[in-house]
């Protein structure tokens, strides 16, 4: 049986997790780790409601303690969802995408 620890720090998120309130973007330890640079640039797939979160060497968004101010993009791309989203890491594009059709 594998365990998964509960880390109160980064708001107890299960791995491959996203979280999106009013003001950041919180993602799981596991993904964090998979991210080579404190820059993300942000884009999102309107017809399939997909954001996609690219390291990048300068510019974009400052990721920091797991998460990214969303304020900002939730008002630009018109995102109103909030909660608990799955996330998965993309070998061959090196980005994270998070689905935001998939509530939890």
């Amino acid at each position: 049986m594998a365990f998964i620890e509960y880390n109160a720090a980064r708001g107890g998120l299960r791995p491959g997790s996203a979280k999106l309130t009013k003001t950041h973007l919180i993602l799981s330890p596991d993904l964090v780790d998979k991210i080579s640079s404190y820059n993300i640039q942000v884009a999102y797939d309107p017809d399939t409601e997909n954001l996609r979160l690219k390291p990048v060497e300068s510019g974009g968004l400052k990721i920091s303690g797991g998460k990214l101010q969303s304020k900002g993009f939730c008002n630009y791309f018109l995102i109103k969802k909030k909660g608990l989203f799955d996330a998965k890491w993309d070998d061959d594009e090196k980005a994270i995408y998070v689905l935001l059709k998939s509530s939890n």
